[in-house]
């Protein structure tokens, strides 16, 4: 079995880490301590995190906590901890978080799915079912598993094995939150594989009130306009579809209005353009609707509507809070970029293993993905 470090980001919420390694203390096939370690990776709780942790360790040595040297979110803390595993001699990083409880067989299931056709392998989440913003924004944790192409290009930073050997050639853009979409477009430019484990399965929770995912909702578009400036792109490589999603509604109203007032035949193309609308937002809805089992702990008829619905305010979300961090945080580029900078070069990195080629990626995006 390869030498394995299993990371935990935490940051006030102890009751979470306490029975996110309490599942841990429970695996089967790999058991903790003698197949795979853990980190604690602590980005400055005011909570009771770090008693937690020392009293699980005291059973368990292999656990280890330790607060973030550089603060900033979770950008820094992964990059941190990849110096972690690479100076311990670890073959192998499972990143995770304290919300997550695993399966009984998760490690040995993520760590299994590597092999020598995959450096870096996604699992499945499972969204526990606490609000009404549960049942809107399960899917977020699952593009992966909605949709399989996304899973040959794209794992998600708190359900992810990745091989060592690949922080050889990429790092995890120091930015404050969505480093793990940046560093996922790096790797695939970079040559590496991803695939996928069913059966590697997490449990997670969504934000359980308007002004939690309003919190969540400005964090991770803060994040995606950061990694824009650090991997230098113009702007973020999936804002346009987020944007054109958002005013979708506007446009499909304007072709409305044009089959009504237009006669044969230049209506035609308003009405078959208004057809791909509707045929899209149902196909859409259908895929999500159809994956709910598998994602959520609570499916019914009407999950794939209610996603669509979450979709669409997340769309809105990325175009205003997009709008205005690609404003903000235009005239401090070279603020941000010298922050990354700082930060890879104190753990040994450097600011080239986090640039993005925007023609390399494009190719990459469009070759014909293996599932």
């Amino acid at each position: 079995m390869k030498k394995v470090l299993l990371v935990i980001m935490n940051k006030d919420n102890a009751e979470g880490l306490r029975r996110c390694l309490e599942s841990l203390s429970k695996q089967k096939a790999c058991e903790l301590c003698s197949c795979f370690d853990v980190l604690i990776l602590d980005g400055g709780s005011n909570d009771d995190s770090a008693d937690v942790a020392y009293e699980f360790a005291r059973n368990h040595p292999c656990v280890k906590f330790k607060v973030q040297e550089i603060k900033g979110g979770v950008g820094p803390a992964r990059v941190e901890a990849v110096r972690y595993a690479i100076d311990n001699g670890y073959e192998v990083v499972i990143w995770g978080d304290s919300e997550n409880e695993y399966s009984d067989s998760y490690v040995s299931d993520i760590v299994n799915a590597l092999s020598s056709t995959c450096d870096i392998a996604s699992g499945r989440s499972v969204v526990r079912n606490d609000s009404l913003w549960s049942k809107l924004f399960y899917w977020y944790h699952n593009f992966h598993v909605i949709f399989r192409s996304i899973r040959a290009s794209h794992a998600p930073g708190n359900n992810e094995a990745t091989r060592a050997e690949v922080f050889k050639a990429v790092i995890y853009p120091p930015i404050s939150r969505a480093d793990d979409f940046y560093f996922s477009l790096l790797a695939l430019t970079r040559g590496f594989r991803f695939c996928y484990s069913d059966d590697a399965v997490i449990k997670v929770s969504m934000p359980r009130s308007f002004r939690e995912v309003l919190a969540w909702q400005r964090a991770r578009v803060k994040g995606v306009v950061e990694g824009a400036v650090v991997t230098g792109l113009k702007i973020p490589i999936d804002f346009p579809l987020w944007f054109l999603f958002a005013v979708s509604p506007g446009i499909a109203g304007f072709l409305m209005y044009l089959i009504l007032i237009l006669s044969y035949p230049v209506v035609v193309i308003p009405v078959v353009l208004f057809a791909f609308y509707i045929a899209v937002l149902a196909k859409t809805a259908l895929s999500v609707g159809l994956a709910s089992g598998k994602c959520s702990e609570e499916a019914s008829p009407a999950s794939g509507l209610l996603a669509l619905a979450g979709m669409y305010l997340h769309a809105v979300f990325t175009l205003v809070y997009g709008v205005k961090y690609l404003i903000r945080l235009g005239t401090k580029k070279n603020e941000v970029l010298a922050k990354a900078k700082e930060t890879l070069e104190k753990f040994n990195f450097g600011l080239d293993m986090v640039r993005l080629e925007l023609k390399a990626l494009i190719r990459k995006l469009a070759e014909p993905k293996q599932h």
